[in-house]
């Protein structure tokens, strides 16, 4: 009080420390969690163009999956690229091992018969409970998911022994649609998993002429007709039989220059 009277200026009060730090904090904070979602969408997007490059057979059944030259291939860091592979390791469509690094798996013919039993199991649950919960948008989503498939030509333009990419994506999209009601999301991710994990080995089945017994566009439409009339255990049993052709035809056309795993 002294001091203020005979003029002396009384020191300015200064902000918290503590305070500055928080806000400081904050900022930065904000500018890693930004950069941590920058990298996980980047991860995201790296994951997914790889798993198409795998449905579409650009890596043999036993690569090697490099970080380095994967990242110049996606132009992506090195820790992006093991972000992605990490991600497909999940879906089963790459494995690793100390020493060997990132691979796509080898095919195995009982991996295929264990990998179909257990889809099998799962999809016949989820597509039960997806015809108790689902409503009229689930059917409509069904329905249009059925029409993409059906106006979407099975072969590539000029070759008849090799399946159009096109027509694969929307058969996957046909066969999430039917389960996706089920409301479950832990079975919903369970039933893409082992979905993707065998569309690995229709990748690399031997070529197949168009006179094969099997109509698989008759398959899928007496599948939908059962959905949309909400007949359970035909719809499920449709769909266990569809799997199982599916099975016995890759079996069949195994292909020949890829050695089962050790």
């Amino acid at each position: 009080m002294l001091a203020q009277r005979r003029g002396t200026r009384p020191a300015a009060p200064c902000a918290p420390t503590t305070g500055r730090g928080k806000t400081g904090n904050r900022t930065q904070r904000r500018r890693t969690m930004s950069k941590r979602g920058d990298a996980k969408s980047l991860a995201l997007d790296v994951y997914q163009r790889i798993r198409q490059d795998i449905f579409d057979g650009r890596f043999a059944p036993g690569a090697r999956l490099q970080p380095s030259l994967l990242g110049k291939a996606y132009e992506a860091s090195t820790t992006v690229i093991r972000e992605a592979l990490i991600l497909l390791s999940g879906d089963r469509l790459v494995q690793s091992s100390i020493g060997q690094g990132f691979f796509v798996p080898m095919l195995d013919r009982q991996e295929l018969r264990d990998l179909t039993l257990i889809r099998c199991h799962n999809e016949k649950l989820a597509l039960a409970l997806a015809i108790e919960r689902g409503g009229v948008e689930w059917e409509t989503e069904v329905l249009a998911a059925h029409h993409r498939l059906t106006r979407t030509p099975r072969r590539s333009a000029g070759d008849e022994l090799h399946g159009n990419p096109e027509w694969f994506s929307a058969h996957r999209a046909f066969h999430s649609r039917l389960v996706e009601a089920c409301g479950i999301p832990a079975l919903i991710d369970i039933c893409e998993k082992l979905a993707s994990a065998t569309e690995i080995y229709r990748v690399w089945s031997s070529p197949v002429t168009t006179s094969s017994a099997r109509n698989v566009e008759h398959e899928h439409a007496e599948i939908l007709a059962a959905v949309l009339r909400r007949d359970t255990d035909r719809a499920t049993a449709l769909l266990l039989e569809h799997y199982h052709a599916t099975e016995e035809k890759l079996l069949a056309n195994w292909p020949r220059d890829v050695s089962p795993a050790p």
